[in-house]
């Protein structure tokens, strides 16, 4: 970004009520299916709306913006309200599909064909042989037919060594509805006899040779190492030692071994400042990285969330349209939610969008602010805009998700900022090292371990940097009143800062005049 592009820019923020109020009617609507009137009332109230709209603008000359104020109020409301109305809609075919869904039952013993979501994750005992896995359901035995279904489930059963993610089982066992129910998930199911039906070929398959290769690749590298690197790499943190994970979750650092959008808009951010100022460099470089954690990973329905929330926050970054970026930003958020419903009840996806949205948003203006005051003409002011812009990506990041990690664990990490910016410089090497040692595991495992020592070195940093940091005092602490306390608190700040520019650009100037003789 050059010195003449610090300038403030506007943010298009047109589409963001209809993607907070899409948001909101998609939750509700699959917790609490919506009567088809209140739908119904929305579609011709919005259609009432674009109906004025046209009309208005009959005869006269197209604007340059046909958003432009205050003629796009009306079409701003219809916009509105079309939203609520298919989010609703689909919300509540999701919830009504759900409670008809044959494997939504109570507890008792269930016969079911399930797909693998996930390789299943070793046991937490040493004492123990069953691994468990969320997979979905794709048919119920319900007599002697199988009904089709389309919910998940957590699946624990005994061996599994070999099973992996896209693997067909047939199992027979007993569903616990009280655990892990959350829709539309419907419990978990504990396996007596789980047979293998059908493996998938192809792609899944050297998929499946890619993260052996990579535990191989793995295997002679120290213990954090050996559950850091394939967790930072392709998501797969079941290696990561349980103090070791206790001390990135104190942290705010979890999202490292997460395929989360998070995760991917800082690699992706700190990627492109690094890489030299050339466009085709930035955007080719992060579409390879998109590409490949898509196909190592697998089109999962999360990762697909996230990878397309990172690359429009990464791209509006890439191309120095961030105003724009925050408008398909809210599309994207639409789109998805029309698309899986449930996603509006999914913590991930909304820390993805958070994440996104501070980089274009708070990072993108402070870096212009920090641009703005530090001369770019020597070695010593370019190093200084460079750090700060690496500092000011996780900083604001963490800020903005704050409210949601609180609301999943309780408690605020104290050091969560300072470990983030601490391990910022590690993320990309240990990630992109990582990603470099499974493409070349199966066919070329030596290169394929030299990738993962030196990816065993960034993580060394992380890990370092996660305990550390779990060790000062006040890690962990408690808030009282939970999210709505980090909420309020924003709330005050932002009044403040509100009050501070009335004062600055009313208050003074009377002042001024007043002291005037």
């Amino acid at each position: 970004m050059s010195d003449t592009q610090c300038a403030p820019r506007m943010i298009d923020l047109r589409l963001a009520p209809a993607a907070t109020a899409a948001w909101v009617a998609t939750w509700w609507a699959t917790g609490h299916p919506a009567q088809w009137a209140w739908i119904g009332a929305c579609t011709l109230v919005a259609l009432g709306c674009a109906a004025s709209y046209a009309r208005s603008q009959r005869g006269r000359k197209t604007p340059r913006h046909a958003l432009t104020p205050p003629r796009s109020a009306r079409l701003g409301l219809a916009l509105l309200l079309a939203c609520v109305a298919c989010a609703l809609a689909v919300g509540s075919t999701a919830r009504r599909q759900y409670d008809a869904d044959p494997a939504h039952r109570d507890s008792g013993p269930i016969h079911v064909r399930v797909v693998l979501q996930a390789d299943p994750a070793p046991p937490s005992s040493g004492f123990s042989a069953t691994r468990s896995a969320r997979a979905r359901i794709e048919a119920v035995s319900v007599g002697e037919q199988w009904q089709p279904s389309n919910a998940t489930a957590l699946v624990r059963a005994p061996g599994w060594q070999d099973a992996a993610r896209g693997d067909v089982y047939e199992i027979s066992g007993s569903l616990d509805a009280s655990f892990a129910a959350d829709a539309p998930s419907v419990g978990a199911i504990r396996a007596r006899h789980a047979a293998l039906t059908n493996r998938p070929a192809g792609l899944d398959t050297w998929r499946r040779n890619t993260h052996r290769a990579l535990s191989a690749a793995c295997h002679t590298l120290p213990r954090d190492a050996r559950g850091l690197v394939p967790g930072m790499a392709i998501g797969d943190d079941r290696l990561v030692p349980t103090d070791l994970a206790d001390a990135m979750k104190a942290t705010s650092l979890t999202h490292l071994t997460a395929v989360s959008g998070s995760h991917i808009v800082i690699i992706l951010a700190t990627l492109n400042l690094i890489l030299p100022a050339r466009v085709p460099l930035r955007v080719g470089g992060t579409l390879t990285v998109l590409g490949t954690i898509i196909t190592l990973v697998g089109p999962e329905a999360s990762v697909v969330r996230s990878v397309c929330v990172a690359s429009v926050a990464t791209l509006g970054l890439i191309l120095g349209r961030e105003g724009q970026a925050t408008a398909a930003l809210c599309a994207v958020v639409i789109a998805t939610l029309l698309i899986d419903p449930w996603a509006s009840h999914s913590y991930g996806f909304a820390l993805s969008v958070l994440a996104a949205l501070a980089v274009v948003g708070p990072a993108s203006a402070v870096a212009r602010s920090v641009k703005r005051r530090i001369r770019g003409d020597t070695r010593a002011g370019r190093a200084l805009r460079r750090g700060a812009e690496l500092v000011c990506v996780p900083a604001l990041a963490e800020l903005v998700t704050a409210p949601v990690i609180v609301s999943l664990s309780g408690t605020v990490p104290l050091w969560g900022i300072a470990a983030n910016v601490a391990a910022e410089p590690a993320v990309p090497v240990a990630t992109l090292a990582g990603l470099s040692g499974a493409l070349l595991a199966p066919t070329c495992p030596g290169a394929a371990a030299a990738c993962t020592r030196v990816a065993s070195w960034a993580t060394a940093w992380i890990a370092g940097a996660a305990r550390f940091f779990q060790a000062m005092p006040g890690s962990g602490t408690r808030v009282p009143g939970g999210a709505g306390t980090i909420l309020a608190l924003y709330a005050c700040a932002g009044a403040g800062w509100v009050a501070w520019r009335a004062w600055r650009r009313w208050g003074i100037p009377l002042l001024d005049e007043a002291e005037d003789p």
